[in-house]
């Protein structure tokens, strides 16, 4: 028995050894946290917890998702920005988070994406789309501006919070249609949708992945999709440019961070093991299967570097809709 039992012990020992670490360190030696810019159910809270569980299976360290939505991702990121640079606190955001908020908060912005966390890679991308109420018996966008302008002010169109996603690309539609409609924010995706599809509201722009399945079962109808070819996840939902409003082009993506300082080395290690995991079946089948698109080779350096050219195309489109936090 007592051989049985170091054999045993010694076979697990063997086990820890193995698992991959950090070269030159012993990263990760204890569980590491990630902190979800966004509410659960969302796509970014989708992306974590699916990634999360295969890197615990990769390295044998559990890795924890934590949910700190409010404030639109700027808790998230002070939460992140005042733990040690040694990466065992992760930040998992969206364009909302990593790129909006400047727009939105402008100098009131305490942690900037650029300059207040260091990145490490993006995990997907997932198109925006926009949901009607199947009351305002509308089929197209033509049918919707009208329907809106005859009625100025009457509408309400939810999103996951002040300044995600789903708020800018709602407001950036209004104002591209030209009509007025009031933008009322929720504690994430889902909190939106329930007041949507009991017709409290008028509709919602939000990711394919996240509303995809709301369209097949009919609770709402696809209006839109802002970008240049239609999704397999719904088919039926006319591109932008079909609907006749070709410059209405919205993406979102998932950003994953750390504190700033957080060693390169670690920082290139996380990047090829969530480059890893997004390759398990379980991760990626799951993530296409909702409607995502998962980039390649977005190293921490290529990853800062989309997240500064998304900036600068987002932030003059979050002041032109006249958009903000109070």
């Amino acid at each position: 028995m007592i051989i049985r039992s170091l054999a045993l012990l010694l076979a697990l020992a063997g086990t820890a050894a193995a698992q991959p670490r950090a070269p030159g360190t012993d990263y990760p030696n204890r569980p590491v946290r990630i902190v979800v810019a966004l509410a659960p159910g969302g796509n970014a809270d989708l992306n974590a917890r699916l990634v999360a569980n295969q890197l615990s299976a990769q390295l044998g360290q559990q890795f924890l998702v934590e949910n700190r939505p409010s404030g639109g991702g700027t808790v998230a990121f002070e939460t992140v920005a005042a733990t040690p640079p040694d990466g065992y606190t992760l930040l998992v955001g969206a364009l909302g988070s990593h790129t909006l908020n400047i727009g939105l908060y402008g100098e009131r912005l305490r942690v900037h994406p650029l300059t207040g966390v260091d990145h490490i890679t993006i995990s997907s991308h997932s198109a925006i789309a926009v949901a009607v109420h199947p009351s305002l018996n509308v089929r197209t966008l033509a049918e919707f501006r009208d329907l809106l302008a005859r009625n100025p002010g009457k509408y309400d169109y939810g999103s996951s919070g002040n300044g995600t996603t789903g708020h800018i690309a709602g407001a950036m539609l209004v104002q591209m249609l030209g009509v007025q409609a009031q933008h009322v924010p929720y504690r994430g995706s889902a909190a939106a949708f329930t007041d949507l599809a009991a017709g409290r509201t008028a509709f919602q722009a939000d990711t394919i992945s996240f509303l995809s399945e709301h369209f097949r079962s009919g609770a709402v109808r696809g209006l839109v999709i802002a970008t240049p070819e239609r999704s397999p996840m719904a088919p039926d939902v006319p591109t932008s440019a079909e609907a006749g409003l070709p410059e209405y082009q919205a993406t979102t993506w998932t950003p994953w961070s750390a504190t700033l300082g957080t060693p390169m080395v670690i920082r290139q290690f996380l990047y090829e093991q969530i480059a890893e995991a997004l390759k398990a079946p379980a991760v990626r089948d799951r993530l296409i299967q909702l409607g995502n698109t998962i980039p390649e080779g977005m190293t921490p350096d290529r990853t800062r570097a989309f997240i500064a050219s998304e900036i600068e195309r987002w932030v003059p489109i979050v002041r032109a809709t006249g958009a903000r936090v109070d």
